[in-house]
């Protein structure tokens, strides 16, 4: 067994997660591949929005084969950098958000009402996201010139990183207002549903794609106690 959780190859231990299921891989492998045809979105769009995923998903594999494949297509250096930065901003976009919970059972407290009446995430948190700019002071001003920077057009369109991609990184951050906010600056764009369905497509198998990645571990987990009895039989 390898003395390191994440060996650079994984081959065989993915080889035998198939062989013990190969129906159910199948299926995988048909949704996946369905997944990354070009539709809406061409592929190469497709992969740079997997490469902004697998940073959320955090993992190695998934990043390592995403950026591989994105050059493969014709991918810039810089496509894959604002990519990554995109993926960073959403990263940041779901605990900015989540700062209106924060203020709001702060604003509670203060009015001696219960915390434990009515419920999260109301759909205006305007004034709670106001009043946590304003206690963060000169930090909310960088955070908000970041969030400028990483959403100007560049390699990438304003437009894709900001409705399309940014779309799927907050389906994986589960940020209902992140999500909320890259719908409504996709149709102000004119970006069609069938993108953002797409991208929402890419979000589901990078999901499940770290998870699927990470099978090797068990898989080697699993060798390595079938020897063992194998040797004690």
């Amino acid at each position: 067994m390898s003395d390191h959780m994440f060996k650079s190859v994984i081959g065989k231990e993915m080889a035998h997660f198939k062989e013990l299921n190969p129906e159910l891989h199948g299926a995988w492998s048909e949704f996946h591949d369905n997944t990354f045809k070009d539709g809406a979105l061409t592929q190469k769009e497709k992969q740079l929005i997997a490469v902004a995923c697998a940073h959320i998903t955090t993992c190695p594999y998934c990043i390592r084969s995403r950026v591989r494949l994105s050059k493969n297509l014709g991918a810039t250096d810089q496509e894959i950098v604002e990519s990554i930065y995109v993926a960073m901003r959403f990263a940041m976009g779901a605990p900015f958000a989540y700062s209106s919970i924060a203020f709001e059972a702060h604003d509670t407290l203060d009015n001696d009402l219960p915390l434990t009446e009515g419920h999260f995430f109301k759909k205006n948190i305007l004034k709670e996201v106001n009043d946590f700019h304003a206690c963060s002071g000169e930090i909310s001003e960088s955070f908000k010139k970041y969030t400028k920077k990483v959403f100007e057009d560049g390699a990438l369109s304003k437009d894709f990183k900001r409705g399309i991609m940014g779309l799927a990184c907050a389906h994986l951050t589960k940020c209902p207002y992140c999500i909320r906010g890259c719908v409504k600056d996709a149709r102000s764009a004119g970006l069609s549903k069938e993108k953002m369905a797409e991208a929402i497509n890419v979000a589901m198998v990078m999901a499940a794609g770290s998870a699927f990645a990470h099978t090797s571990i068990a898989m080697e987990t699993l060798m390595d106690i079938n020897e063992k009895e194998k040797a004690r039989a």
